[in-house]
């Protein structure tokens, strides 16, 4: 992953016999993952760019800690060129005391798969899967449509307010019919009790969708 090798698969070295080292592949942000997860979670036919953002992250992690390492291991050289010549008695005391390099080494991260980075990377507050999950759930209440009597009904959770309040103003009022807007936003008349059947299609059908996966939300 860091070092450049040859066709046989061999570490290629410098002049000085050392392991050459890669130029930093691209590479993504947390924020970018963030960033395409919003914007393309409604999608499924999108999510393998979330997918390919997640694996170029991780591919950042690695790269971060290689570098950090790299400086650790530079300073500990350093650390050890320099330090002083002491009695063999003192060295072992002062080895026992404090050594004379005590930065800790940098911790490599785990290599994970997507799906597992997808279950542990939080968005929100929840998991990347289940903030997907609920996207695309929430979407597809936003789609909702009914038919009744051949007309067919916007049935979002927004729609459903409409058609609520319209049943109860009829009954206030003495109301039986109405001009009502339709998915395809032609206006007609309709009557309560074609509303009233619309409004409870709109909800069954909302409950089928947070029914499917509701162990998972």
């Amino acid at each position: 992953m860091f070092y450049e090798r040859d066709k046989s698969g061999s570490p290629v070295l410098d002049e000085h016999k050392q392991p050459v080292i890669r130029h930093r592949p691209e590479s993504k942000s947390l924020a970018d993952v963030f960033l395409v997860t919003r914007l393309h979670a409604a999608n499924p036919v999108m999510h393998h760019v979330i997918d390919k953002f997640i694996e170029l992250y991780a591919v950042t992690l690695q790269w971060d800690w290689f570098e950090q390492y790299q400086v650790w291991l530079a300073l500990k050289e350093n650390a050890e060129l320099n330090e002083p010549a002491l009695p063999i008695d003192a060295q072992d005391q002062q080895s026992i005391e404090q050594p004379l390099f005590a930065e800790p080494e940098p911790v490599r991260p785990e290599l994970k798969t997507i799906t597992q980075y997808r279950e542990e990377i939080l968005i929100d507050g929840i998991s990347i899967d289940e903030y997907l999950f609920r996207t695309q759930r929430a979407a597809a209440v936003n789609s909702i449509t009914v038919e009744v009597d051949g007309l067919v009904f916007d049935g979002d959770e927004q729609s459903q307010r409409r058609m609520l309040a319209a049943i109860h103003a009829s009954e206030d009022a003495g109301i039986t019919s109405t001009i009502w807007r339709l998915a395809d936003n032609t206006e007609v008349a309709v009557n309560v009790e074609q509303i009233r059947q619309a409004h409870s299609l709109a909800i069954i059908e909302q409950g089928k969708l947070w029914t499917k996966g509701a162990g998972d939300a």
